[in-house]
């Protein structure tokens, strides 16, 4: 699926957003061996939400965690949401947050979840430039950059 039909016309995905998809997925993927690979200490830091809540209160977060990125994944690179955009720079820039916080107070954990966290950050930047670039102006509803 390359092309969207947009107010009865069709529109080619551009470069940018093709990168931006490469990049977007390639840290959700790293969350995922993230959270399996952290999985039991996910559970015993939620320990005590599960006594209160039940045996789904992880995996339902967990869940909705996964849900929220592939849906702006999917309105970004298949819809082409100004919304969704907007939305995941946010959600980035929360996590550059974050992270500068931790590394402040020197609650960064220099392990492999530590190092996946930066790693993951790292492509979602370089995803969110890619939603900047000149070329996706189509893309998200803009008109076509003047050729002079």
């Amino acid at each position: 699926m390359s092309e969207r039909a947009k107010g009865g016309e069709s529109v080619q995905r551009p470069k940018s957003i093709l990168m931006f998809e490469r990049c977007y997925l390639a840290a959700f993927a790293i969350s995922l061996v993230s959270t399996v690979l952290l999985w039991s200490s996910l559970n015993e830091q939620f320990g005590a939400q599960e006594l209160l809540l039940g045996g789904w209160f992880l995996p339902t977060v967990t869940v909705i965690g996964f849900a929220i990125p592939l849906l702006l994944w999917y309105f970004i690179a298949l819809r082409g949401s100004d919304v969704a955009k907007w939305i995941a720079m946010a959600l980035v820039a929360l996590g550059v947050a974050g992270t500068i916080f931790s590394l402040a107070l020197g609650r960064y954990t220099p392990n492999i979840a530590g190092l996946l966290g930066l790693v993951r950050l790292v492509l979602q930047i370089v995803a969110i430039w890619f939603l900047f670039r000149p070329d996706n102006r189509v893309w998200f509803g803009g008109k076509p950059q003047a050729t002079v």
